[in-house]
């Protein structure tokens, strides 16, 4: 275990980081400990809470009934007692519920005691009914009723009677009876305790009164007076009775459950604060706790922070320094920690594999691009030395095509050049797919005339399919819309040239076909379609692979037949890849083959060159070169007679020839020439060198040197632009393209 351990880093920080894990599980635990006993002392809280309130609205409904009692005892309505009942109910269940709840000894005392004053309560409201009853039957019925019999009886005697003084005595008798009874009421209902003085009086006059005449009468009313003073008296004491219930019984009752439900209240107040101090209690050691904890794992951390840094922060930055070190070139960096077992020494071996594989590369890489230069040299070479016999070759038939010849000698000599000419693009062919692979082919951007680059090539490929019987369609979608796109047209031509020239080659019946159209047209983005098909001999499937690899054809058979190198699809297929695009075919044999290519590109503009006077096509003939001294600096003799019998034919006046670039500069210094045409090769000093001693000299800072070699790499070209020529002509050299030149710069010197 400890060994594993020891071999993972993943391992290390795994057992770092549980202790981590361990320390929060912990926490996680005592936390979960003092929530819950937070937890309980909050629904201890709540439960006080809710029971404290339910005694505070009993001890309010209790309050509320007895003001509602107050109401009933001074109006008997029965829809306030209704109320008190319902009241009554409401507050026997509220305390019955709080009866049954989980509360403390002490608390269910409290709560026997208020149960107790609440059926003591209900038995009170029992007789407070009957009591009201009998009150209200005293005071409203019997006492009425006296009353009333009373003012009967006196009415029937006042009717009855002529006699003024006793009418006057009756009057008299029945205004006391009136005066008797509101006093009662008013001392009964009201009362108005004053009044029962008044009733008492009056009563013992009315039991004594007589009336004359009216013995039977007289007695009936002093009986009537007597039953009255007996209602009147009992009428009291249930009075007396029915209000000592209420407001001194019940009254009492009321307060006494008021100071019972202050005291459970101050009780659950006292509980509620031991819970709190226990809750600040619990809260404050679990904020110890957990601090405690905090500290420990900031310390933890921090150690862990440090270990980490020493143990695998800092050994990878020295392994990230020296890789650094490494990618920037220097290898000489050391490499630490490649002692230790774990997956930093792994690296470290990793880094230091990587240094030997990397010197290794190094030292490959030196020798690639050794290789390379030697091979650049070599084609340089053997491009100056294949072309410069060419151009003799090339050149003399073309000197002696201007001489006088016999229909034989004509013969052989068009042979000569034709052979010539093939040989030519052979090699131009090898030396295209040479610079390709060396990466040594730059591609221009400039505008291109679609219509009329595919009208050249109509032009230039019309003459052999007449030859062959066959029919030459070029084609571009949409028809009649000038398109112009950006791209490097020599190239493009050449891709085109190369598909042309084998359909034609393989070609013996029908026609081919070019097309050219827009397949995707985006504003200023478009991809163009290029498709050349043919009704030819067609490719076997299996033989389609093959197509693109260099120096091969789809079988030998038509190597003999058709004859080529195979290079033309390889060197296309390699354009197009240059172009980001590729070259695709669909063939069926016996029936014909289209090659087709897509070009993502930009649109472009031509600017339209301004009207000049129109040339007289043979006004190369007029121009004069009889004051024209052309210098030549030229080693090989063949390409000297060359170039001599072409500046001849332009009847130049004076042409003088430098064997080496040191005569050259020395000609220069002691002549004066319009032009100066330099090989790049030459022996003693070359044409570069001599070119930049030459442009030093204050008399020919603007004389024209052209370049005149078989180099054909771009980097030949650039370092003759560098050296201070102005233009470039090729090896074998053309005449029409030597001609052109020098009327090109003869306007200019």
């Amino acid at each position: 275990m400890l060994s594993f351990i020891a071999r993972s880093i993943a391992a290390k920080v795994a057992v770092a980081f549980s202790f981590v894990i361990v320390t929060l599980v912990v926490s996680y635990i005592v936390m979960a400990q003092r929530l819950d006993t937070i937890g309980k002392a909050m629904d201890n809280v709540t439960e006080i809470s809710n029971y404290s309130t339910s005694i505070i609205r009993i001890n309010k409904d209790i309050i509320e009934m007895q003001r509602d009692v107050s109401v009933y005892s001074l109006s008997g309505s029965d829809a306030v007692f209704d109320k008190i009942k319902e009241s009554f109910r409401d507050i026997k269940v509220r305390l019955n519920a709080l009866s049954d709840s989980d509360i403390l000894n002490e608390e269910h005392q409290y709560i026997e005691s208020l149960s107790k004053l609440v059926a003591q309560l209900g038995g009170n409201l029992k007789d407070l009914s009957s009591l009201y009853k009998s009150r209200s039957s005293l005071i409203d019925v019997v006492l009425e009723n006296i009353y009333q019999s009373a003012i009967k009886e006196l009415y029937v005697l006042e009717q009855n009677t002529s006699n003024v003084r006793e009418k006057l005595k009756i009057v008299e008798l029945t205004n006391n009876w009136h005066t008797l009874h509101r006093n009662a009421w008013l001392f009964l209902s009201k009362k108005d305790y004053y009044k029962r003085q008044e009733v008492n009086t009056i009563l013992r006059k009315m039991t004594s009164i007589h009336l004359i005449n009216q013995s039977e009468a007289s007695i009936k009313l002093q009986k009537l007076a007597k039953d009255y003073q007996k209602s009147f008296i009992k009428s009291i004491q249930v009075n007396r009775n029915y209000f000592n219930l209420v407001n001194v019984v019940m009254a009492g009752n009321a307060i006494e459950f008021g100071n019972l439900a202050n005291m459970l209240r101050e009780h659950s107040l006292s509980r509620l604060k031991k819970i709190k101090e226990r809750g600040h209690e619990s809260i404050s050691t679990t904020e110890n706790i957990l601090n405690l904890l905090g500290i420990a794992i900031i310390l933890y951390l921090i150690f862990l922070a440090f270990f980490f840094h020493l143990y695998i922060t800092k050994a990878i930055t020295r392994l990230t320094i020296s890789f650094s070190r490494f990618l920037s070139g220097d290898l000489s960096a050391p490499i630490n920690h490649t002692h230790r077992a774990d997956e930093i020494g792994v690296l470290a071996q990793a880094a230091s594999r990587f240094r030997d594989m990397s010197k290794d590369l190094e030292k490959e890489k030196q020798a690639a691009e050794r290789t390379s230069k030697v091979k650049s040299e070599f084609l340089a070479n053997m491009s100056h030395e294949i072309r410069t016999p060419m151009n003799g070759i090339l050149g003399m038939a073309i000197q002696l095509s201007n001489t006088n010849l016999a229909a034989p000698q004509k013969e052989m000599l068009d042979i000569i050049t034709s052979s010539g000419e093939s040989l030519l693009v052979i090699i131009n062919d090898i030396l295209d797919l040479s610079k390709i692979e060396a990466d040594k082919i730059e591609l221009e951007k400039r505008p291109i005339d679609l219509n009329a680059l595919l009208k050249s090539l109509e032009v230039l490929f019309q003459g052999q399919a007449n030859t062959k019987g066959i029919r030459l369609s070029v084609q571009t979608f949409p028809i009649n819309e000038e398109i112009v796109f950006l791209g490097d047209e020599t190239r493009i031509r050449q891709i085109l040239m190369n598909l042309l020239g084998n359909a034609i080659k393989f070609t013996d019946q029908g026609e081919v076909t070019l097309t050219a159209r827009i397949k995707v047209d985006l504003g200023k983005r478009l991809v163009l379609l290029f498709s050349v098909t043919d009704t030819g001999i067609g490719i076997e499937p299996n033989n389609i692979e093959k197509l693109f690899d260099a120096f091969s054809q789809a079988d030998t058979s038509i190597t003999r037949k058709f004859g080529g190198t195979g290079l033309g699809l390889t060197i296309t297929s390699k354009l197009l890849h240059l172009m980001g695009a590729e070259l695709k075919v669909e063939s069926e044999e016996k029936k014909g083959s289209r090659f087709f290519f897509e070009i993502e590109t930009e649109k472009g503009i031509i600017e339209t060159p301004k009207i000049q006077p129109e040339k007289n096509e043979n006004q190369s003939e007029n121009i004069d070169y009889s004051s024209f001294n052309i210098l030549v600096a030229e080693d090989n003799k063949t390409n000297q007679v060359v170039m001599r019998g072409f500046l001849s034919n332009l009847k130049i006046a004076s042409v003088i020839v430098a064997e080496d670039g040191d005569q050259a500069v020395n000609l220069c210094e002691n002549h004066v020439f319009d032009l100066i045409f330099m090989d790049m090769q030459m022996p003693i000093k070359d044409g570069l060198q001599a070119t930049i001693e030459i442009k030093k000299m204050n008399d020919y800072r603007d004389v024209p040197i052209i370049a005149l070699t078989a180099n054909v790499f771009e980097d030949d070209k650039i370092r003759c632009a560098e050296a201070g020529m102005c233009d470039f002509v090729g090896k074998p050299i053309s005449f029409p393209q030597l001609e052109s030149v020098i009327k090109k710069w003869s306007k200019t010197s």
